[in-house]
């Protein structure tokens, strides 16, 4: 485990953003450098790069705003949910004793494609699309970290009111994310 959470935000003064504990992940033997996420309500500062990618908020500041909003009742942001799956008899489902492990798009080389169809048999993406339809998404996008394909999926659904924002790590330890956003 390294340290890498001194960071140039004031995240103490914040009540929902918190500095969280940093792994080295050895996957096939390439590093990735990964995150804990907490399991709700509270938001890790590597979690902010993924919602500002994804809901196109200009700097990081409006989005921490926005989050902060939770404490005065208004519902902006939300975490719903980050659970690990684990591989059962009848598919994938929630394992909440670990924590879940995103990689960090700071600290590792990240390239999205955006995604137009999946592959049958790829994880995590098989079950966003069997569950939601990709047809459903606004736009999706898979990652890839270090060279290793589709590592993450992510991608963001339209619910009238709210738009509902999912992040999938499609390799092994699985996890999903789900955080609802009302506009």
């Amino acid at each position: 485990m390294i340290d890498l959470s001194e960071g140039e935000r004031r995240t103490g003064e914040l009540e929902y953003v918190r500095k969280v504990k940093y792994h080295v992940e050895d996957i096939n033997g390439v590093e990735v450098t990964s995150f804990e996420v907490p399991y709700i309500r509270y938001f890790a500062e590597d979690e902010l790069v993924y919602l500002e990618a994804l809901l196109d908020f200009k700097n990081t500041d409006d989005l921490v705003k926005r989050i902060d909003e939770n404490k005065l009742g208004r519902k902006t942001i939300e975490k719903v949910f980050a659970y690990r799956l684990k591989q059962a008899g009848s598919g994938f489902e929630p394992w909440p004793i670990e924590p879940v492990l995103l990689p960090s798009l700071v600290h590792n080389d990240a390239q999205p494609n955006p995604v137009y169809e999946f592959n049958a048999g790829s994880g995590a993406i098989e079950l966003a699309s069997l569950t939601y339809g990709l047809n459903r998404f606004l736009f999706s996008y898979t990652v890839s970290i270090n060279g290793i394909e589709d590592f993450l999926f992510m991608g963001v659904l339209n619910k009238g009111f709210y738009k509902e924002v999912y992040i999938l790590r499609n390799i092994e330890p699985m996890a999903i994310i789900k955080y609802n956003v009302y506009v």
